[in-house]
């Protein structure tokens, strides 16, 4: 007996018993349909967070004035940072090709009738080019503006929203601790930071203003920069962090008292958290896979009781010991294949419904479908060796006999 007609015996015992061939792959289908909806979203979560750190800037840098185990400490951004370590960095630091100063306040900002609590970001004009972020309406403040500090503002997106609504606010005064501030232009729409922050609920103006003017400070809490190319961004990261253990007199051995950050940082981290928690979810999609396999195992040594009588037959009839056995692994593999095959087509509804839900891009790999319905195959191979293998040692005489 050739494969071909071992595989069309297998499909007529299945189509036999249609609901129980069904019922016999459902925890197939469910295994196959969270395996591809979890890697599909997860890629799109991938993207999604990619988008975001590619909006930080480019060949973005920071320098945050706190070590690293107290940043996330209330209070712990202090105004260590100088405008000589500013200066050091821009004459020393080669691979380093743009760089602002850095101070955060949070406040209220009053225009009119309307007040919006945000935070405002003293920075100087190399800013808006480091992060790549452009005005929709107006122009952006100049050098001379931060020189001489100038009290104009560019307002987020958000910010002017809330406070103007869909009234043109370039030219308008907003109140900033009773302090009057010239809008000078919106910012494009950036949506939200990696951790979930929004970037278009902001005000920012000249740093020098805001230093004077709101904050009373002289020193800045960050130091923001572009690498001169994204290949030497890590180069570019050793030659800061020298400078300013240099200017902050760190002893060797000492642990700084600044934190720096590259976008090479906050990816691979992303990407490391993301790769762990689909490691999770798979491990979890995969027992549902193993349970249906469970499941099939049972099915199959019941078959095999039931068809004993046909089983004697066909050896009497000169089916070897091998073409019974491979008939059964053949139907506790195509149960498998079939479940993949639906699994998968579900699998990827679920996941456009959830991305959609979700306002996620969905990602449907191949490598998801492939690894998928290959699972689903070696399922049926290992579960359904052992009532294939238990077929295949019936006597016929007994079979007859017994039925």
């Amino acid at each position: 007996m050739n494969f071909v007609l071992l595989f069309q015996s297998a499909m007529r015992s299945l189509s036999r018993h249609k609901m129980r061939s069904l019922l016999t792959t459902l925890g197939i289908i469910i295994g196959v349909v969270a395996i591809i909806a979890v890697m599909s979203i997860g890629e799109g979560a991938k993207h999604k967070v990619s988008q975001a750190i590619e909006k930080l800037g480019s060949n973005f840098i920071i320098v945050l004035a706190a070590p690293p185990k107290h940043l996330s400490q209330k209070g712990a951004m202090n105004f260590t940072l100088k405008p000589s370590d500013l200066k050091s960095i821009e004459e020393d630091c080669e691979d380093v090709y743009l760089v602002s100063p850095g101070v955060m306040h949070l406040t209220t900002v009053v225009f009119e009738g309307s007040n919006w609590s945000t935070s405002v970001f003293g920075c100087n004009e190399h800013y808006f080019e480091i992060r790549k972020w452009k005005p929709i309406i107006g122009e952006l403040f100049t050098e001379q503006d931060v020189k001489t500090g100038a009290k104009v503002a560019a307002l987020g997106k958000k910010t002017a929203n809330e406070l103007f609504g869909d009234r043109n606010p370039v030219g308008e005064v907003v109140r900033i601790k009773k302090i009057p501030f010239k809008v000078c232009c919106v910012l494009e729409e950036m949506g939200k930071t990696p951790d979930g922050r929004d970037f278009d609920d902001t005000i920012i103006a000249p740093v020098t203003t805001v230093q004077r003017k709101l904050m009373g400070k002289r020193n800045y809490n960050a130091l923001l920069m572009s690498g001169a190319s994204a290949e030497r961004l890590d180069a570019a990261s050793r030659q800061v962090t020298a400078v300013l253990r240099q200017n902050h007199k760190i002893r060797e051995g000492d642990d700084d008292d600044f934190t720096i950050f590259t976008q090479n940082d906050i990816s691979q981290a992303s990407s490391a958290a993301s790769t762990v928690l689909n490691i999770l979810l798979l491990i979890i999609a995969s027992i549902s896979l193993i349970v249906g396999g469970i499941g099939i195992m049972n099915i199959m040594l019941v078959t095999v009781t039931e068809r004993t009588k046909e089983i004697g037959i066909r050896m009497a009839l000169g089916a070897t010991t091998s073409n019974i056995l491979t008939q059964f692994i053949l139907e506790a593999i195509v149960i498998c294949l079939l479940g993949g095959i639906v699994g998968a087509g579900l699998g990827i509804l679920a996941a456009k419904v959830i991305g959609s839900g979700l306002g996620w891009p969905i990602f449907i790999s191949q490598t998801a479908v492939l690894i998928s319905l290959g699972s689903s195959v070696l399922i049926g191979l290992f579960f359904g060796y052992y009532p294939a293998y238990k077929a295949s040692q019936l006597n016929p005489i007994d079979a007859l006999i017994d039925h």
